[in-house]
């Protein structure tokens, strides 16, 4: 009696056909992968943009209320700091009755992935280090809080998100 023996386990043309499959279905995953980590940093961006206006928004409003102690800082009329808490403290300092650009991130819940950079009195860049040199503007993904000008023109807010 002549038996033929059952073959198992895979030929050579099938696992080269699954591997060449693998290998396209990598290519195409590949730049989805990649653009997921950039929309995750743009969306925090947007998020601490959102934030910063919303406190800032709450603080002016506070500022204006009787009821929350305010006291001006020597003899300029544009620095004002505010008992926010109601302990007597006068923690939070304004310019034009919007928060000063060091006070900014007191207000945010920053992620430890952001890094802070001040530049000058009046801008604060937080944002994402990307090549590790301590510096978010040449990374050219961050958001800028500009603090207000003057009585007439609020604070500014910028997300650059060119190199996210």
């Amino acid at each position: 009696m002549n038996q033929k023996q059952k073959q198992t386990g895979f030929t050579l043309i099938e696992l080269v056909v699954v591997i060449i499959i693998l290998a396209i279905l990598a290519i195409v995953a590949a730049p989805k992968f990649i653009t997921v980590s950039t929309e995750a940093r743009v969306s925090g961006l947007a998020q601490l943009n959102a934030s910063a206006k919303t406190a800032n928004n709450l603080v002016y409003a506070r500022s204006q209320m009787s009821s929350f102690s305010t006291q001006a800082v020597g003899s300029r009329d544009d620095l004002l700091d505010i008992d926010l808490e109601g302990d007597g403290s006068f923690n939070t300092r304004l310019k034009w009755g919007y928060l000063d650009n060091t006070d900014i991130e007191k207000w945010l819940i920053i992620d430890d992935g952001f890094v802070i950079e001040y530049q000058g009195i009046a801008n604060t860049f937080i944002g994402y280090d990307l090549n590790q040199d301590g510096k978010v503007q040449d990374d050219q993904c961050y958001f800028l809080y500009s603090q207000a000008a003057n009585a007439t023109t609020p604070p500014g807010y910028v997300n650059e998100v060119s190199g996210c």
